[in-house]
């Protein structure tokens, strides 16, 4: 089946419209619609799958993308490495791959075990002994040193490029290799696995009728995560998710609380799969009540969304993709009566092929089927109507500079008629001289507002990173009075080292509540900012030409709320209680409480500040790629005028020795009449062409909309 057969068509419908606005358009706009139109060719669907260790993610992918095998399935999953895989990218080569090695400042972040490398795993995995993780964290810096050798400290900020693409030159660097690191070469599995960040292959795949990246992640319950920042910014990017659970263990708190957060992202879509339901006994009866259980569970924890709940099993798809000598065998334990009883009472049909059997069982023919749908209805549209909205921005003021031409030219056949050429040659002079003061005035507008919004965003990072410092301080403050009532007694028993806990979850309600209240007040005040650019660029225009400009619109600009995976999630401090220094061990120990709350605020302070300033940094981002795409916008205008300028300079130029020709002689007065006119043929039929393709642009809009 094909994949998004229906976006590929819309994607396709504005492309030719930005061919045919090109194509009747001047010099002076191609620039813009040239960069619409990449923009355009960059576009993709974006697919992040996210499951536990053990869910049979890398299996479900493989079975996704027809290649068996591919994805390393059956590997320690400690060296996990976030891959994107890029299919049909027109930008992409065909084949081949890119693997990018941490630099210097990530890989000493995760060999130091920071308070940023400990907070998911510490999210996901309560109870998680940080000391584990310091001690895997060693233990990869050694072996990285033992596989690349004097290589290893040169690799780190470095990428390798390939012009081909194999499963066993994946696992070189997205696996751990097994046994002992001695010999080792470059086709080792695993040799560079350490040092990876993240890994790009490009493959061509027929199936997929849009161009779509697929972003597999490591597993959510893996207790090595020093790639966590990584895995969030792919989820960050990504339009839909798709969260591979396991049939055995359908719905834990670890999913329930990743799904909440996947949820929230504004405009994407969560759906979910019940992976490997053939492990389970009687499956053709069971399926139903695991599917179920997995709904209540979830309308219980998120009911404010409704989500699509698929169950299957991804090794059949995979068994029916194989082609070893155990291939048919595997098919064969696989193609049992409980799998035609499911597939009968499912799908009320059972295939006579066994591979379409297990094809059909699989549930990867649905998830397909249900991807397509969800492409095909706006994943991303976000992105597709803010390209819409600037090309209905181009397409008014290219409209508009079409009628000030018109208006040039029937002034100047007035003119002609009226044998004034003269005097024309001088007003279309002077109308050179006012489009190019009122540019200068757009160009100065334009700045300015630039200036502003940079200098809101930048100011706003300012204040809001001055907010969350005092909500911090203001949180440890209110744990005084608890650590003095806790150690009232003010001692300890000999032998006794008891500990201060602190739970951080109120801070994190109000660190979240102010950094979405900041980001909604700068949002509204980068748009009135915008907004108030934009009508005094129209009072520019208005002003100088005749006709009412119609403002582009600000509608459809990308981040109208703020929300990422990134996370403030550390659940908890732990200080060791301080003590008084004392010559008599054996007596029971003073607890110095002002000490001891001075270590758990320099704890806390070290704990937050980085996973607060990322989080600061995303908020800040967000508004700056608001701003700039309202700036873009508004800048049509300037190239509106542009256009204008360059239209009037070429005309001048051309018709100023014929209109002074023509003064004096009748018959080269009628042949300039007829060109004008043959002109203004032209540019009517221009405006006309332009109507129509705004009109089909309009349509498309509301399509997306729907």
């Amino acid at each position: 089946m094909r994949i998004a057969p229906l976006q590929r068509q819309q994607l396709d419908f504005l492309s030719g419209q930005l061919e045919k606005l090109e194509a009747m358009s001047g010099t002076a706009d191609r620039t813009e619609l040239q960069n619409l139109q990449e923009r355009l060719n960059g576009w993709a669907a974006k697919i992040a799958v996210i499951g536990q260790v053990k869910a049979g993610k890398s299996t479900f992918l493989n079975a996704f993308l027809g290649q068996h095998d591919f994805l390393p399935s059956d590997v320690n999953p400690w060296t996990s490495v976030v891959t994107n895989i890029r299919i049909n990218v027109p930008t992409d080569p065909e084949t081949g791959a890119v693997f990018h090695f941490f630099d210097e400042k990530d890989w000493a972040e995760i060999m130091d075990g920071s308070g940023q490398i400990r907070k998911m795993a510490e999210e996901l995995l309560p109870g998680f002994n940080t000391d584990i993780l310091k001690q895997q964290s060693e233990e990869l810096r050694e072996k990285a040193q033992r596989r690349l050798g004097d290589h290893y400290k040169s690799m780190l900020g470095s990428k390798h490029e390939y012009p081909f693409l194999s499963a066993d030159l994946l696992k070189r660097y997205v696996c751990a290799g097994p046994g002992s690191d001695d010999g080792l070469t470059r086709e080792s599995l695993g040799r560079y696995a350490a040092l990876t960040s993240d890994a790009n292959v490009f493959m061509r795949i027929p199936e997929f009728a849009v161009p779509t990246i697929v972003t597999d992640t490591p597993g959510v319950n893996d207790p090595f995560l020093v790639r966590d920042e990584v895995t969030c910014r792919s989820l960050d990017n990504s339009d839909v998710f798709i969260v591979v659970l396991s049939a055995q263990q359908p719905l834990t708190d670890v999913d329930i609380g990743l799904i909440r957060i996947l949820a929230q992202q504004d405009g994407k879509d969560v759906l979910i799969f019940v992976n490997r339901i053939d492990e389970l006994d009687g499956y053709d009866t069971r399926y139903e009540s695991v599917a179920e259980d997995v709904s209540e569970r979830l309308k219980k924890a998120i009911p404010e969304i409704e989500f699509t709940i698929l169950t299957g099993s991804a090794f059949m798809a995979d068994a029916a993709l194989r082609i070893d000598d155990e291939a048919e065998e595997v098919r064969a334990n696989l193609d049992t009566p409980t799998l035609a009883a499911y597939l009968k009472k499912r799908y009320g049909d059972v295939p006579q092929d066994r591979a379409e059997r297990l094809l059909l069982g699989s549930g990867l023919v649905d998830m397909k089927r249900t991807l397509s749908m969800v492409i095909d209805n706006g994943s991303g549209s976000r992105q597709i109507g803010q390209i819409i909205n600037d090309i209905e921005a181009q397409v008014a003021a290219i409209t508009f500079a079409t009628k000030r031409e018109r208006q040039s030219v029937e002034d100047e056949i007035t003119q002609v008629r009226e044998n004034k050429t003269q005097g024309f040659v001088a007003s279309l002079a002077q109308e050179i001289v006012t489009v190019k003061e009122a540019q200068s005035d757009l160009d100065f507008l334009v700045a300015a507002a630039n200036e502003k919004v940079e200098g809101l965003v930048e100011g706003s990072g300012t204040d809001l990173a001055k907010t969350l410092s005092e909500k911090v301080d203001s949180f440890i403050d209110s744990q005084r009075d608890r650590l003095y009532a806790l150690v009232a007694d003010d001692t300890l028993r000999p032998g006794r080292r008891g500990t201060f806990d602190v739970d951080l979850s109120p801070l994190h309600e109000k660190i979240e509540a102010t950094l979405h209240a900041g980001f909604d007040m700068v949002r509204d005040r980068i748009d009135s900012l915008l907004a108030s650019c934009m009508r005094d660029c129209g009072s520019i225009l208005n002003e100088n030409f005749d006709d009412t400009f119609e403002l582009p619109s600000l509608d459809g600009l990308p981040f109208d709320t703020f929300s990422t995976t990134l996370s403030m999630s550390k659940k908890s401090l732990q200080t060791t209680f301080e003590t008084e220094k004392s010559w008599t061990f054996w007596r029971a120990q003073k607890v110095d409480k002002e000490k001891t709350f001075e270590t758990m605020r320099t704890l806390a302070i070290a704990e937050l500040q980085a996973p607060i300033e990322k989080l600061m940094l995303a908020c800040m981002k967000a508004q700056s790629d608001r701003a700039a795409a309202g700036i873009e916008r508004i800048k049509v205008m300037q190239a509106m005028l542009e256009k204008a300028l360059v239209e009037r300079k070429e005309r001048l130029k051309e018709d100023q020795a014929l209109l002074e020709a023509a003064a004096n002689d009748e018959t080269a007065r009628a042949q300039m009449l007829e060109r004008l006119n043959g002109h203004v043929d032209t540019l009517n039929k221009r405006l006309h062409d332009l109507a129509t393709l705004e009109n089909s642009v309009v349509g498309a809009q509301i399509t997306e909309a729907a």
